[in-house]
């Protein structure tokens, strides 16, 4: 049986020019707004025609663009060197590569064996369901019918849990964590899609504490340990504590966060925790505030993808 592996990730604008339709494409999102159809589309206009130029000024100040995309690529390269039984590929959700196109050559190929890996660790309804739709509907829509495993989560995945300590160990660098308040900066969520039932809150307090059991088994115990969350968007009720919250809080203003919702770093990483918040502790008097890089293609993440693949069997 020929068989694929696929990297899924929101996506991200690698250009200016890409920043337009991957908001369209989100807000157009159900899972990310649930209102009818029609008036949903109105929404995702009228969002995204409000916020363009902000967002683009954003990107600029990254560069031009999100490196989600080129670092996936990485990551798929080194994947593809450690699995000889499978093909890699990537699937974005709201910017290309899209579900249909990647799909479309699988079949070509006669890939009967389709194995799922969501970049996301968490489950979400608005991220691991949404991807895991797109694909199945890219799918029917090419009248393409491989079989589907998929990776729901894996927030509690020692080897991935490996690669996100080896990313705070090595930013505290030579810094006494007893001096030092960790900070999981998790992105938010409205707080009626958890009473729904949505476990992804419930999933970042597993993987915190895990973390912090693991670290302090390793004699790496920090002043601190929160979380909170980042990038709410519109007037409902999200998550709280807002990330800005959990900084004013800080008394000793000595912080390191890590993003945790993220395995790939993206303009929310880069721009939104090492430029915004950056601006925020500094107003408040931070003496230390270091952000940690996602897994990304260090060889520990990439080994946890590859045991992830050989799970699912």
């Amino acid at each position: 049986m020929k068989k694929a592996i696929i990297l899924m990730n929101m996506g991200g604008a690698s250009r200016l020019d890409e920043i337009e339709i991957f908001m369209r494409n989100m807000f157009n999102d159900r899972r990310i707004i649930g209102a009818p159809g029609m008036i949903r589309k109105n929404l995702a206009e009228l969002i995204t025609r409000m916020r363009l130029e902000g967002v683009k000024e954003n990107y600029r100040q990254l560069g031009g663009g999100s490196p989600l995309l080129e670092i996936t690529e990485k990551i798929r390269e080194k994947l593809q060197e450690k699995v000889d039984d499978a093909v890699v590929e990537i699937v974005m959700r709201y910017t290309e590569p899209f579900a249909v196109d990647v799909l479309k050559g699988l079949k070509e190929r006669g890939i009967e064996k389709l194995y799922l890996i969501l970049m996301y660790p968490q489950f979400s309804t608005t991220t691991t369901a949404s991807s895991i739709e797109d694909i199945r509907a890219a799918a029917k829509l090419i009248d393409y019918h491989p079989v589907m495993v998929s990776t729901l989560h894996y927030h509690d995945f020692e080897p991935y849990l490996e690669a996100v300590e080896e990313r705070i160990v090595e930013t505290l660098g030579d810094e006494d964590p007893g001096t030092v308040n960790l900070v999981f900066s998790a992105h938010g969520l409205p707080v009626r899609v958890v009473k729904r039932g949505d476990p992804y809150q419930k999933h970042v307090e597993e993987e915190v504490l895990r973390h912090v059991t693991r670290l302090r088994a390793r004699g790496i115990v920090f002043n601190q340990v929160h979380i909170g969350y980042q990038s709410k968007v519109g007037p409902l009720k999200w998550l709280t504590p807002s990330l800005a919250r959990v900084l004013e809080e800080i008394k000793n203003k000595r912080v390191l966060i890590y993003p945790v919702s993220f395995t790939v770093d993206n303009s929310e990483t880069l721009f939104e925790l090492d430029f915004e918040y950056r601006e925020v502790a500094e107003k408040l008097g931070f003496d230390l505030y270091r952000v940690c890089r996602c897994p990304n293609d260090s060889d520990r993440f990439i080994r946890a993808l590859e045991l992830l693949y050989r799970k699912m069997g």
